[in-house]
């Protein structure tokens, strides 16, 4: 090896190895994106019956939204058939995760308009959730699943204005108890 390469080979290295960690952590952020998602369970029922019910996520970016996040578990059962894609499988199981979790914890409204009712229920959630699927059970004929998520209780998105103004508030009601501290 020639004795310009030798010398030089140290800086190289060095200059690669930084060039490898940029490119990854570049890579990592696009990968992450968004995390904290809104979400909406609306439970439509006309003259006493349920005629409809919609699942709705919308992307949460500001952490005042949703400040008291805990984990909270969550079990479950699919009906499915042992041949169903993986993947299909997980949606499924998240999808029902979410509703079990609004309808026990989330924020409850009730609109009324002559004979029709939508219940709704709120909260934050932040992506991954941690999702179980167990083996088939042929008795039961679907999958149980076990989810554990990160949940925060939380209006719509209209109120996010005001709640913005109290955190904004209470921050700077902080700021000046700490500098008598």
């Amino acid at each position: 090896m020639p004795y310009f390469i030798k010398k030089k080979y140290p800086v190289v290295t060095v200059v690669a190895l930084i060039f490898l960690i940029s490119v990854k952590s570049l890579s990592a952020e696009t990968v992450e994106g968004i995390t904290t998602y809104y979400i909406r369970f609306d439970l439509k029922s006309s003259r006493n019956r349920i005629s409809d019910s919609r699942l709705t996520m919308i992307p949460a970016q500001k952490d005042f939204r949703a400040a008291n996040f805990s984990y909270v578990p969550v079990s479950g059962f699919i009906q499915a058939l042992p041949q169903d894609n993986t993947h299909t499988l997980e949606n499924r199981a998240k999808k029902n995760a979410f509703i079990q979790l609004l309808e026990k914890k989330g924020l409850k409204s009730i609109n009324t308009r002559d004979s029709d009712t939508i219940i709704s229920y709120e909260g934050c959630v932040q992506i991954p959730v941690a999702l179980h699927i167990f083996p088939y059970n042929d008795e039961q004929h679907g999958y149980p699943y076990n989810a554990r998520v990160l949940f925060s209780p939380i209006s719509f998105p209209d109120q996010w204005e005001p709640l913005y103004r109290k955190f904004k508030y209470n921050e700077i009601l902080d700021n000046f108890f700490l500098f008598f501290k």
